[in-house]
């Protein structure tokens, strides 16, 4: 009897030491415990209008502010692959909610253009056969002129920028070069600064 609970254990040991280190990591982290409330979202990708059909190279996650707020994870129902999303908050609504797509092979963090979901409770925001569609377009920090290659010319298109305002093909996400949220002279010296030192 004793042997037969010890094995029974160590078989219970075996598989959560498994399953706890069989995760994937991932780019972002959100802990369920710390929030309240949540809901659910499905979601489909597409890079710069295109429809992506192979997620795994991409991750999202949806964030309040700053703070991330839940971690998507790729699910497939025959043919159709899709995101499945549990997106947390310590409110039970009244908080919009932004997304961000991290591609793993460029390790580039890209924002979903002009796109918020409400947070409601319990709520569900699309459906595995009709997810809610969101557009990223990647981008390399500094790569402000959008020609994937981050050179003197995107300082110069910085400081067009500030000085004359904006062009088709200008890429202000990727012009905020210091990250905080504003695209200015500080981002055109930043920028310079590290392309002369490369």
């Amino acid at each position: 009897m004793r042997k037969s609970i010890k094995i029974t254990i160590a078989f219970l040991c075996a598989m959560f030491y498994q399953g706890a280190f069989a995760q994937e990591t991932t780019h972002w982290t959100c802990s369920p415990n710390d929030f309240q409330f949540d809901m659910t979202a499905y979601i489909a990708l597409t890079n710069d209008g295109v429809a992506v059909t192979d997620y795994s190279d991409y991750e999202v996650a949806a964030f309040f502010g700053d703070e991330c707020r839940g971690v998507g994870e790729v699910q497939t129902v025959g043919t159709t692959s899709y995101i499945y999303m549990r997106i947390r908050s310590n409110a039970a609504s009244g908080e919009d909610i932004t997304f961000k797509v991290y591609t793993k092979s460029d390790d580039i963090e890209a924002d979903v253009e002009e796109y918020t979901m409400p947070f409601v409770s319990q709520g569900v925001q699309g459906m595995p056969s009709s997810p809610v569609v969101l557009n990223f377009v990647p981008y390399a920090p500094g790569d402000a002129d959008g020609d994937g290659i981050v050179d003197l010319t995107d300082a110069v298109a910085i400081f067009e920028f500030v000085m004359n305002g904006g062009y088709d093909g200008f890429v202000g996400a990727a012009a905020d070069f210091d990250g905080d949220g504003i695209v200015d002279l500080t981002d055109a010296v930043l920028l310079f600064e590290f392309i002369m030192n490369q």
